[in-house]
Parts: C-alpha cells; structure tokens; sequence
C-alpha cells in the first residue's frame, strides 16, 4: 500500500497543470483595435455639390407609376467625355420614361433618351456647364439604362450607343449647318432585349470600335406582372430576378461604320450547361486584360447567377473575333463560399502597384462587395475583401456604382461605392435597411499595408456620404485641376455633381491618347521618391461603374514625386511607345497615327 501510494503521489506531482483558456478565470487579453478605429478621413476628399451652381439641373425619371416594373428600379447611367471637341469632358445621362405611360396624360411618356450637358468651364473660373438643346438629339422614345461611348465611324468624334430597354440606339455625333453640335441616329440590328450596360473596344483588332451589350433578363410587362414578386406576400415589389429567364451578351463588330450581330459566331452567348438556357443576366461591364496574354478580355457581373470572364481567344483566320469563358477556373465566378452574388458595379485596378490586378465587384444588401485579387504567376483569382477591409464595411448596403480612383492623389487608387436599394417599402420588413443609402469612400493605405483599405467616416467624404438612391457613377477631372471629380444618378432625383476639393498638394499626371485603337491601352508611370520606385498601372478603358463610362484618360496621382522617370504605353496591338523625364501637372496628349 506504501508503493502504491508514494506511486500515485509522484503522478499527482509530475502531471502538467491544465492552462486556462479564454473565458476561464484568467483575464483575457483585449482584442486589437480596427485599422478604421480613430481614423480621420484628411479633409482634401471631400467632395461638394456643384450640380446646381455649375448648371447641371438634370432629373432622372424612373418610369416609376406604381405597378412596380422591374426596369423602373435599375436605371440610371452617366457619362464623361469631350463630345464637341473643345478638350472639356462634358456630361452624358441617359433616361428613363414610363414603360406604359398614355402620352396624353403623362408629360414624360416618350421622352426618354439621353440629356447632354456641355462644359462652358473658363480657366480659373468655377465649374459650368450648358444643357444641349433638345433639339440637337433625336426624339428616341427610349427607356435608356446604360451608355457606350466612342469613335464608331471614324471622324474623330465621340458617338453614343444607348443601351434600352427593347431596341438599343446609336446616335453619330455630327456638326450641324451651324456648326453646333448635333446628333443623326444610325441603324442597328433588330432587338427586343433590355440593355442593361454598354461598352466599346477592338474586340477583333481591325482598328475600330466594337460594341459590347450586356443584357439583364427576358422581360415584358406580362412576364413581370407573372412573376409577381411581393416582399411580404401581399402587393406587388421590386426584387431579385430569380423569377425571369436569362439572357444573352450582345457583341456588335463594326465594318466600316456599320453594326452587325456577331454574338453566337463570337462565342459571347454562353448557356447554362445542364439546362441550355441562356445564362447573362448582366448588369455591369469592365474590359481589361485579364490573363495577360496580351489581349483585352471582357468582364460581366451577373446578378445571382456566375459572373463572366471571357478571354480573348484572338481573331480567328477570317478576321472574326472569338471569346470563351474562364470565371469558374479562374475563381471569378463565385463568391469566396461558392454562391452566385447580386453582382451590379465593376472596376478594375492594381490597387497595390505591383502585377496584382484586381477586381472590385458591387453587391446586393446583405451581400459583402467583393474584390478578387489576381495570383501573380497564372490567372487565378481569390476575394480578399474581408481581408482587405473591403468586405465588412459594404454588408448592409445595396451596391451599384463601383469606381477605383486615386481621391487624394497619394499615388495608389482608393474605392468609392454608390448605394440605394431597390424596394421603397424595405425598411418596413428589414429595419436594417434604407431605400436611400450613404456613398462610401475606401482609402488605399498602402501597398504594403494589412488592410489595403480603410473606410472613410461619412462625416468627412462631404456630399458622398450623403443619403440617395445611387445607381450610375462616373469620374472625371470636369475643372482641370487634376484630381478627379465624380457624377452620380440618384434614381428618380437629382443628378449629383461631385467636386472633389483636393487641397494635398500632391503632384499628378493625366494621359489622352487619341484615335480609336487606343481603347483597352495598359498605361504606366514609373516615379522615384526618396530612393524608391513606384510603378502604377491603368487601363485606358472608359468602360466601368454601373452602367456608366468614365473620361476616357489614364489619371495618376503622384504624391510628392515632381517628375515622371518612364511612361509606357502597351496598345492593344501589342505596339509599345515610351517616354521619359517627363514634368508633372500636366494633361500629357499623345496622338496615334491613323
């Protein structure tokens, strides 16, 4: 019994005392503080209204006369370029009209198209800008959504394609027997489709612009009124369109000014593999090369079904353009747990200056915005947003206009968001939730920096953070003070111009390159800055947002770097032109030889 004893008492002895855990009686150590905890936004992002002193008093109509069609709650994009050839980015907003309106009745039944608003900005003066008269643009009788715009016939002047709801229309920028500004409308190929987003590039590298349409859903009032969708069981709503029947992307190649249907021979139509049906139900549209095999592949965020990422295969021995789609090995179909998101906005970027590319996809509510960073060495891409303090913050919003822009020219590319839900009535079952809903403004610390982004206070982004139904959102330099400006479409309200009141005193540098075959151009800019050299990246591509087109001009910010070391230009020809030494502060304006 002794033994046994001393035995048991060597074990009691020798055992390892059990250590606490968390929630045991040891205190627990506090977590780290947010990245975003105590952060203050610097004053130079803000960003003011100028819509109505500048002259912008555009109003967007929705169509919206209580039987809640679908169409009413998606519209409403802007664009930024020079249409009178005079070097000032004027403004380009489509419209909306009643979709079963008796134009006895209702003064905007058969008024819908597009507004122009021409830059009359004065050097040193503040920001203006004249509406177009009417008379200067076709009567369409259009529902527009979403706007391409570009040189289709080769003169030289920005000519506008209109994605509608049925048939698109194409409107060829002219000067008129006074020598103002003036637009014809040209042919196009029979549709009934609902153009959601448009865009332009050389998709078959023959030295002009081709069109891509991306398509939302087969719709008509009947279908929708069969669909039926409620929030609560009880009347009509606005929602997901889960209940409509996919569509097809649209590829037009132009020959000679002249727009034909080139979708299946393309390969852009893509179906369902199990069920054939058509899979696009496509919102958003960006262009960049995507797999850098030297050739611009085409973007599409889908809602609620898997985003497109089709490569450019190049021209085929006819001359013809071919596509094929790599999202799902790529990892750009799916969000990081395998579902298809609302996807709507989409941008691309190298957020970190270095060969990562990434992708910046607005979602649903409830739906964190996604941002798929590119591997190094093969085209593989991950989401990183929650990582990157991209993804927590844009949960409880609706996403639509989704933008990579260097807000405070510091030399790396910052998010902005613009959000509105689509039902008026959400709060009354989700109290979470608003119909409209703040901007928000991500700050890029850093390449280098866990996160990338910091949420910027709403109290510190100005009119940004001011609520609205946001759907299409734009940037531009409209003063030419060389920080970028934006445009934003508050569904059925008010267009917001957004002046960004830049006060850094950071350098910066703006790339135009004329002539057509400039489009889907990679442009960069190599600084030196205390010993150390820094390499951004853009894509010469006005194609982004939602439903919208940026100034189609490269725009860097440069810190405090007071000269250019190199700039490369890689066209989409695979042609390269360099420069060096070059001096800061500048629109720098390279012209192609036609």
């Amino acid at each position: 019994m002794a033994i046994v004893a001393a035995i048991a008492l060597g074990v009691a002895l020798l055992r390892p005392t059990p250590r606490q855990t968390p929630g045991s009686a040891d205190p627990v150590t506090a977590p780290l503080p947010s990245p975003a905890a105590g952060f203050q936004a610097p004053e130079p992002v803000r960003l003011v209204d100028v819509a109505a002193s500048s002259g912008v008093d555009f109003v967007h109509e929705s169509g919206a006369r209580g039987g809640k069609l679908l169409p009413e709650c998606l519209s409403g994009g802007v664009g930024i370029a020079d249409l009178d050839g005079d070097a000032l980015p004027d403004l380009i907003f489509t419209q909306g009209q009643p979709l079963e309106a008796d134009a006895s009745n209702d003064p905007a039944a058969a008024q819908g198209g597009v507004r122009v608003y021409l830059n009359r900005t004065t050097p040193g003066g503040a920001l203006a800008f004249m509406p177009l008269d009417r008379a200067a643009i076709p009567t369409l009788n259009s529902f527009a959504n979403g706007l391409a715009i570009g040189d289709v016939d080769g003169d030289e002047r920005s000519d506008l394609y209109l994605a509608c709801v049925g048939q698109d229309r194409l409107l060829l920028n002219r000067v008129g027997a006074s020598g103002a500004l003036e637009f014809v409308e040209a042919a196009l190929p029979q549709d009934s489709a609902w153009g959601s987003s448009a865009g332009m590039f050389d998709a078959d590298l023959d030295g002009d612009l081709d069109v891509v349409v991306a398509n939302y859903v087969q719709w008509s009032p009947a279908i929708d009124r069969a669909v039926n969708y409620t929030l609560d069981g009880i009347g009509r709503a606005y929602g997901a369109p889960t209940g409509f029947a996919g569509a097809a992307l649209a590829l037009l190649v132009n020959n000679a000014g002249v727009l034909t249907d080139a979708s299946e021979s393309s390969g852009v139509v893509l179906r369902n593999p199990v069920s054939n049906a058509l899979a696009a139900k496509a919102l958003g549209l960006a262009f960049v090369d995507a797999d850098r095999d030297g050739r611009v592949d085409i973007l599409v965020a889908n809602d609620k079904t898997p985003k497109f990422l089709l490569r450019n295969l190049g021209a085929s021995p006819d001359g013809a353009p071919r596509f094929a789609d790599i999202a799902v090995e790529t990892g750009f179909a799916f969000d990081r747990d395998g579902s298809a998101t609302g996807a709507m906005g989409i941008d691309v970027a190298w957020p970190r200056n270095n060969e990562e590319l990434a992708i910046a996809i607005g979602n649903f509510a409830n739906e964190p915005s996604a941002l798929y960073i590119r591997d190094r060495a093969r085209p593989v891409f991950s989401d990183e947003a929650l990582g990157q303090g991209f993804g927590a913050p844009t949960r409880r919003f609706l996403t639509f206009g989704t933008l990579f822009l260097d807000a405070d020219l510091d030399g790396d590319e910052d998010i902005v968001q613009l959000n509105g839900h689509l039902e008026p009535e959400i709060a009354r079952l989700q109290p979470s939730q608003t119909y409209a809903q703040r901007g928000q403004l991500f700050l890029n610390r850093g390449g280098a920096s866990v996160p990338l982004f910091v949420e910027a206070p709403a109290d510190a982004i100005g009119a940004l953070g001011e609520p609205m139904v946001g759907r299409g959102l734009a940037s531009g330099d409209l003063d030419g003070d060389g920080d970028l400006d934006l445009v934003a479409v508050d569904l059925g309200g008010r267009a917001r111009v957004l002046r960004n009141e830049c006060a850094t005193n950071h350098h910066w540098l703006a790339v135009s390159i004329a002539g057509r075959v400039a489009v889907g151009a990679e442009v960069s800019v190599t600084t030196v800055q205390a010993g150390v050299s820094t390499m951004q990246r853009r894509v010469l591509s006005p194609t982004r947002s939602y439903q919208s087109q940026c100034e189609p001009i490269a725009h860097f910010g440069l810190g405090h770097a007071t000269t250019i070391a190199n700039l490369t230009v890689r066209l989409p020809s695979g042609e390269l032109l360099e420069y060096s030494d070059l001096p800061v502060d500048r629109v720098m304006r390279i012209a192609l030889p036609r």
